[in-house]
């Protein structure tokens, strides 16, 4: 009989078994776990792991890029663009990984402190607010992307230096003027040519000073060169430029 479960228990249904679960309810542990670990090593600790962070908190380096284009300015780099920090900076920009942008903001607010206190560049209290000019992505980039992650980088730097008694803000005040093939692939005069003047600077130029421009990587040199000549052509002497990362070149720390 239906619902009985043995002699002299006639009757008494049985307790229900748990059904199973439909599968479109079922969520993989794996599934979400990609975006709990650690962008550099996978492993525990996400965003990114005490141990691979460590790669972010070394000194501060100046690229010895290799045949670096003319007009490029004094470049300081918080790490190399190897190992852990190149997977978080992957993560970040390429799928979407926004919870590491504290901690890549902060690297970038180190080199561009390296960057003010090398020698010949240091500012005096006088001197008035430092502007971090992020480089312009593409429409198109910022759109994949889901936003402008060099000015969100930007932001995060700003606000690290201004906790730290340094007066900074945020100028986005570079644009494209052409449009431009993605860089990835291009060799170094291939890059040149397809960065030569297609930036220029907006009107509100007029209210910077004191402008490092920002970037998440230097590769040669060629987008930091670039948008160095269209703030000059506004008549914006940069202080330099400040980068997460470095990949070419053979990094020194810097003094």
């Amino acid at each position: 009989m239906a619902g009985v479960t043995g002699p002299g228990r006639r009757g008494r249904a049985a307790a229900p078994s748990a059904l199973p679960a439909p599968r479109s309810l079922i969520v993989p542990g794996d599934l979400l776990a990609p975006w709990r670990r650690c962008a550099g090593c996978t492993g525990p600790g996400g965003p990114l792991c005490a141990s691979c962070r460590a790669g972010l908190d070394g000194p501060v380096r100046r690229p010895v890029l290799d045949r670096a284009p003319p007009g490029l300015p004094r470049v300081c780099a918080a790490a190399a663009y190897d190992g852990p920090v190149r997977e978080a900076l992957v993560a970040f920009k390429d799928h979407g990984r926004w919870a590491l942008r504290p901690v890549l903001g902060d690297a970038l607010a180190r080199a561009v402190a390296g960057l003010l206190v090398a020698p010949g560049a240091a500012l005096s209290p006088e001197s008035g607010r430092v502007v971090l000019v992020p480089v312009p992505g593409s429409p198109g980039a910022a759109r994949a992307r889901d936003g402008d992650h060099v000015r969100e980088l930007a932001g995060v730097a700003a606000a690290r230096l201004r906790a730290q008694g340094l007066p900074a803000g945020v100028a986005a005040v570079l644009t494209g003027v052409r449009r431009r093939r993605d860089q990835v692939g291009l060799g170094r005069e291939q890059r040149r040519a397809n960065l030569d003047r297609s930036m220029a600077a907006t009107t509100g130029v007029r209210r910077v000073r004191h402008a490092v421009i920002v970037d998440d990587l230097v590769t040669t040199g060629a987008t930091l060169a670039e948008a160095a000549r269209a703030l000059r052509a506004a008549g914006v002497e940069p202080l330099g430029a400040a980068v997460v990362a470095a990949r070419e070149g053979r990094p020194a720390p810097a003094p």
